[in-house]
């Protein structure tokens, strides 16, 4: 599974998970992703998810996109990618390379860097459906911010899921999740807007 990282003048602003098909980025408050600033139009670009891979493509914005400091208009996206659009710069990162488990534990105690735990989700719908993300976080982040945002975060041996964000309820195991922190077990399937992934943990 992939993932997008939104930075403003150096600073990370949020991280969204490549769950869908199509990720609509814009200004306008209807796109999957946020980004409030003159410099990107209403509708600027869109981030499509397909099975011969990931593809960006500028949906006619006044101020272009580019990839790299490259224009372009429709451009496959490679692991590491970084893409402009108005102010704020978007790194395209696939997770087989970058959650490996020495990014996690850079704030974690020597006795939990020791303890290696495999957790991960598994998309079991729509067009990822069978592809994976590795846990290896202290804290991670999964939805489309404005409409429904979750995080799944690591305390010592055991995870937690939070509905941060958003109108709509996520679910786990067909159960809607409140708004304080609930534990993951192993097999649990969590429902972001029919969005269905299976947490696994060992």
């Amino acid at each position: 599974m992939a993932k997008v990282v939104v930075t403003l003048n150096g600073q990370v602003q949020q991280e969204v998970a490549l769950l869908k098909s199509r990720l609509k980025v814009g200004r306008r408050p209807g796109n999957d992703l946020v980004l409030d600033h003159l410099t990107v139009s209403g509708q600027h670009a869109a981030i499509d998810s397909a099975p011969n891979g990931t593809f960006i493509l500028d949906l006619g914005s006044t101020n272009g996109t580019l990839v790299n400091g490259q224009p372009i208009t429709k451009h496959l996206l490679q692991n590491d990618d970084v893409i402009d659009i108005g102010k704020y710069k978007i790194k395209f990162l696939i997770d087989s390379v970058a959650e490996s488990g020495t990014v996690a534990a850079v704030d974690a105690p020597e006795s939990e860097k020791m303890e290696r735990i495999d957790a991960r989700i598994k998309v079991l719908n729509g067009s990822n459906a069978g592809k994976e993300m590795v846990l290896s976080k202290t804290v991670t982040r999964l939805g489309s911010p404005g409409v429904l945002v979750i995080s799944i975060t690591r305390e010592q041996q055991h995870f937690n899921i939070t509905h941060l964000e958003g109108k709509i309820s996520p679910k786990v195991n067909d159960i809607v999740l409140q708004t304080r922190p609930q534990r993951l077990h192993h097999g649990d399937v969590i429902d972001l807007s029919g969005t269905q992934m299976q947490f696994s943990c060992r």
